[in-house]
Formats: structure tokens, sequence, C-alpha cells
């Protein structure tokens, strides 16, 4: 199916936003190993999903900023190892208290998730 048969009746930025809904699916699955016909196959049903359960909503389409903070946060507490504190603050680009302060909020939430409260 050509690009004009998968999208026909669709125009302008909505066209745009479909196309590059399954084009990004698509584009993931072919990087995960998944052939390319079966990857646009399943980006093309992904983007039908979405527009069926979304279709006609007005919503915010949030970055994620939280998300790469924590992941950050964690990879930081994951190479700590007690005397990295100044290399990590130059790989990151944060100060070296900034460092302790992630490893140490990091650690308090591992530790909050491993060992529950008492009372």
């Amino acid at each position: 199916m050509n690009q004009e048969e998968k999208f026909s009746g669709v125009a302008g930025d909505e066209l745009e936003l479909l196309e590059a809904l399954a084009d990004t699916v698509a584009a993931e699955l072919v990087a995960a190993g998944i052939g390319d016909e079966q990857a646009a196959e399943i980006g093309v049903k992904v983007m039908d999903r979405m527009r069926k359960d979304w279709g006609g909503d007005s919503f915010y389409f949030p970055k994620g900023c939280a998300i790469d903070i924590a992941r950050r946060d964690l990879e930081i507490y994951e190479k700590f190892d007690g005397r990295n504190h100044t290399e990590l603050g130059r790989e990151y680009d944060l100060s070296v208290i900034h460092i302790y302060r992630i490893v140490k909020a990091v650690g308090a939430e591992m530790m909050k998730r491993r060992q529950p409260a008492l009372f």
C-alpha cells in the first residue's frame, strides 16, 4: 500500500502528524530487527489505534523532561563508585555538590523500595 492509499482523505497538518507517527514506529521496529514491510504495517496499525483512541481530543504531549532527569540520575547513581564525583560532574555538566545530592536522593529511593517501612 502506498502513501496515497494509506492516508487518502487526510490533508495538511493532520496528514503530517499521522505519517510521522506511523513512520517513527516503523523506524524503531526496523532498528529492533523487524523487516521493513512488517514494520510499516505495524506503524500504520499503531497510528490507527492512536487515531481511534485519541482522535478528536485536544491534549498536550509532554516532552518528558522529568523522565529524562530520572534516567540521568539513575545512571549517575549506578556509575558512582564513591570516588568519581568530579568525573561524573564533568561528564554530566553538573557540580560535584549536585552529583552528591543525586546519589543521596537516588540511594534513599532505592533503599525505600528494597526495605518497606516498619510502621
